[in-house]
């Protein structure tokens, strides 16, 4: 659920607005919603995904792009300032080959929009891992939170 909640939340401030709203549309229980909370919260700790929620962006959830093979997809979040763009896609599952060809296909897009600086990143919210996509779809972990609630049995 926590991807139905980024893949809509605007802004930081947004989370106990997006929170209900989900718990209204029946995808969470009331009593579900502290335990979101918390992982919301410790998501924006890292400094990272905070600036992806701060009001200094033009934000678009969900944005529709076509793709250069005719396929339409999803953004999960495209944040705007000038010409300065950065796309984030929010994963729910292990990291996979093509998550870094599809952000490089958005950074693509971006850039013949006239986009001049384009940034592409990964969210895996499984383990709370933040991947930069470079072109050629190398990547980079920008952070990676270590989950305080597990115990260290080198999993």
């Amino acid at each position: 659920y926590m991807h139905a909640v980024l893949s809509r939340m605007k802004y930081a401030d947004d989370i106990d607005d997006m929170l209900q709203q989900i718990v209204f549309e029946g995808l969470i229980t009331e009593q579900d919603r502290p335990a979101l909370r918390k992982e919301l919260d410790e998501l924006l700790r890292i400094p990272e995904v905070a600036s992806w929620f701060s009001r200094t962006w033009e934000v678009q959830t969900e944005v529709p792009i076509l793709l250069p093979d005719g396929n339409e997809n999803r953004l999960d979040r495209l944040i705007i300032d000038n010409k300065k763009a950065i796309v984030i896609d929010f994963k729910t599952g292990e990291q996979k080959r093509g998550d870094n060809q599809q952000v490089v296909a958005y950074i693509d897009i971006l850039r013949q929009m006239n986009f001049v600086d384009v940034r592409g990143f990964l969210l895996y919210l499984h383990n709370k891992e933040v991947v930069e996509v470079h072109e050629g779809g190398k990547q980079k972990a920008v952070k990676k939170m270590k989950d305080r609630d597990q115990l260290s049995l080198g999993f």
